[in-house]
């Protein structure tokens, strides 16, 4: 079923630390897991670099993710953001589903039929465990992406995946 696994709601903005201050006052989030990944990922286009500002944070069981592009292949999360570029408020932009068999993963994704936005990585410089992540253009049926995660044990471990969180 499409939305089954549903463990993460993403959201991107022009400045990450403002949003992490508006998110962190606003809702008390006092942690924020911090990263920026610097990749080349698959595209519709070729192979292409990535830059981006990442923050997240546990709610309960969901994980929240904060985005600010910072160059590359980023049309995808800027397409989402308003003109202003002043405007820090997280505008909404992905869920991710997660999938703990990866072929099973590319069976549904090609059954969707949904443009591919990117997947990677095809590389990435900051050490992380195994992982492929699928974004998907679903904005024309349903106002959004959607991105489709595989990691291994190790890796959803290494993120911080709720002990005792069903996988449904």
């Amino acid at each position: 079923m499409f939305l089954t696994g549903h463990m993460q709601n993403a959201y991107v903005t022009h400045d990450l630390d403002k949003a992490m201050e508006i998110v962190g006052n606003r809702f008390g989030v006092e942690k924020f897991d911090r990263f920026d990944p610097d990749m080349v990922v698959n595209t519709p286009h070729g192979h292409q670099p990535m830059v981006n500002r990442v923050a997240s944070f546990w709610a309960g069981g969901l994980n929240v993710e904060i985005i600010e592009p910072v160059s590359g292949y980023v049309e995808h999360y800027t397409n989402m953001l308003p003109a202003d570029k002043k405007d820090a408020v997280p505008r909404f932009h992905h869920v991710s589903l997660r999938r703990d068999d990866e072929a099973a993963m590319r069976e549904e994704i090609a059954r969707l039929s949904l443009p591919l936005a990117f997947e990677g990585p095809l590389s990435i410089k900051e050490a992380i465990p195994s992982l492929v992540f699928v974004y998907l253009d679903g904005r024309a049926s349903i106002g959004h992406y959607v991105e489709f995660t595989w990691k291994s044990p190790e890796a959803w471990k290494f993120v911080g995946w709720p002990e005792g969180r069903p996988v449904w």
